[in-house]
């Protein structure tokens, strides 16, 4: 069994009955290093079976796991769940349940929870700077064709035929790309031009869907928003590749 193929909470629960199991995958998976030294002594960790789980030898300190994964990208989460809780969060966070489902089903604290999906959205970050495409990392509010233009240069080929609305910065479109062809949302949702449907519907339903996460959940902090963005550009570029791709990004962080 692979992570990847862990696609629900029944999954986790029938592949992984114990943290020993757990463990075994993460270890197998490259998610946690096997040779660990004790910052204190020096010598080699090992785990030790103890009746509420498993603990590091020779530090007898509860195991930390995914501190011993994570550097120099994300954030790694300050909070300590043992490695089946820990696998729940991953694969519940993959199927887009809500903090409070995600509390409730796995039994931890929503504070934790909103730790590791924050954890979870830096890993999302991370993977959206490999793309190089149109947006990415110095984000702007800024609309206007001085702005607007040059990516649009940058990321999209001059013979290409552009398909947009009729806000005002678009206007000059016609003269950098071989056709520039509008439709006026007041009055159609489809423009009929000689043989093309012109029609944006594609893109203003991939802002819907950006946005609903935001509604449902009666907004989030503006220091976060960008990894949401990261998180939802992730999910739909990657689509079925998405959980595979997030959790090479996490592997290719372990030190």
């Amino acid at each position: 069994m692979k992570f990847s193929d862990l696609k629900s909470l029944s999954d986790v629960m029938t592949a992984l009955p114990d943290e020993k199991s757990a463990a075994n995958l993460l270890f197998n998976e490259g998610l946690i290093k096997n040779n660990v030294n004790c910052s204190k002594c020096g010598n080699p960790m090992q785990l030790r079976s103890r009746a509420n789980g498993y603990e590091v030898s020779p530090s007898q300190k509860e195991i930390n796991w995914f501190i011993l994964i994570f550097c120099g990208g994300a954030e790694v989460p300050r909070a300590k769940i043992a490695p089946v809780k820990a696998i729940k969060v991953i694969v519940l966070w993959k199927q887009k349940y809500s903090a409070k489902q995600i509390s409730k089903e796995v039994g931890i604290s929503e504070q934790t929870v909103c730790d590791w999906r924050n954890f979870l959205r830096e890993i999302c970050t991370s993977i959206e700077l490999s793309y190089g495409k149109l947006g990415g990392i110095d984000r702007t509010t800024g609309r206007v064709a001085k702005i607007l233009v040059p990516l649009l240069q940058a990321s999209v080929d001059k013979n290409s035929i552009v398909y947009s609305d009729e806000r005002k910065s678009y206007s000059q479109l016609k003269h950098y790309f071989s056709e520039h062809c509008t439709v006026c949302h007041k009055i159609q949702f489809v423009n009929i031009v000689g043989s093309r449907r012109v029609c944006t519907n594609g893109v203003e339903a991939m802002g819907s869907r950006l946005k609903a996460p935001f509604k449902s959940g009666k907004g989030t902090r503006q220091t976060l928003l960008d990894s949401y963005i990261s998180e939802f550009f992730v999910r739909e570029n990657e689509k079925d590749d998405f959980f595979s791709k997030v959790l090479d990004e996490m592997k290719s962080k372990v030190i």
